[in-house]
């Protein structure tokens, strides 16, 4: 656990990364079929030569915690662990985190990965968002259905897959109010007007069919910062984090010169 508080699974030998994950309903370890997914997704990252730190948000986070909160913990957490700027990738809502570290505490960040995430909320992301919002604090359970629309757009399919997503409700959520708080961070997360001060080496990197942004929002993201890369994989959704070309394009980012 770093000083802040947030919890991290360490995983492999090399130069340090942090992985700063998307939006857990649990602020602790992976554990189970959670803990099997994310060891999936961060050995590609091992096997390329990084030492990953997966990192979750701390828990008991108190009503009204924004994003520059969160930010402003962990850069506290990285700069006592580290002692020197070190690379971070975000996905998804560690994505955003990751915008938020990069323009709030440069002093903390090597270089930065921005995967399947930008300067903002998406409208079909922001839509998804609140109506998980709405069923954490009224049963405290999950709402996974309201992710369909980001995963596909044909009305067939994103019927069919609202009945897996629904197995999420019967997922235990121990203390609803940390998702609550990263949920309501989040829909107010906005760094649109700070990407050009943004010094730190960024990758943004996105599918073309994750529809919980606009291919149009994830392209401005990268645009408007001074020392940025952009790569979309058009065939690729929101989890583009499982794909080969991705580990291999990550690695050769923070690898250059």
């Amino acid at each position: 656990m770093f000083k802040g508080g947030e919890p991290y699974l360490r995983v492999g030998k090399g130069r340090p990364l942090v992985y700063m994950a998307g939006l857990t309903f649990n602020h602790t370890h992976p554990e189970g079929w959670e803990r099997s997914i994310t060891l999936g997704a961060v050995k590609p990252l091992v096997r390329a030569g990084f030492e990953v730190y997966f990192t979750n948000r701390a828990q008991g986070l108190p009503a009204g915690t924004t994003f520059a909160d969160i930010a402003a913990s962990h850069a506290e957490s990285l700069a006592d662990h580290f002692g020197e700027p070190v690379d971070v990738l975000g996905h998804s809502t560690g994505g955003s985190l990751a915008l938020q570290l990069a323009a709030d505490h440069p002093e903390v960040v090597r270089r930065v990965v921005v995967a399947s995430a930008a300067y903002r909320l998406g409208p079909v992301g922001k839509r998804a968002q609140l109506e998980l919002l709405r069923g954490l604090e009224r049963s405290g359970r999950i709402r996974g259905s309201a992710l369909a629309a980001g995963v596909t757009q044909n009305w067939v399919l994103r019927r069919l897959l609202a009945v897996p997503l629904r197995l999420m409700a019967l997922m235990k959520v121990e203390n609803p109010a940390d998702p609550i708080a990263v949920l309501r961070g989040e829909d107010a997360f906005d760094v649109y007007e700070r990407l050009g001060g943004i010094e730190a080496e960024t990758l943004v990197i996105c599918g073309g069919r994750d529809y919980f942004w606009t291919p149009e929002m994830f392209a401005e993201t990268a645009h408007r910062m001074p020392h940025a890369k952009f790569v979309m994989y058009p065939e690729a959704g929101h989890a583009i984090v499982t794909r080969k070309d991705f580990v291999a394009e990550v690695t050769a980012f923070l690898d250059a010169p």
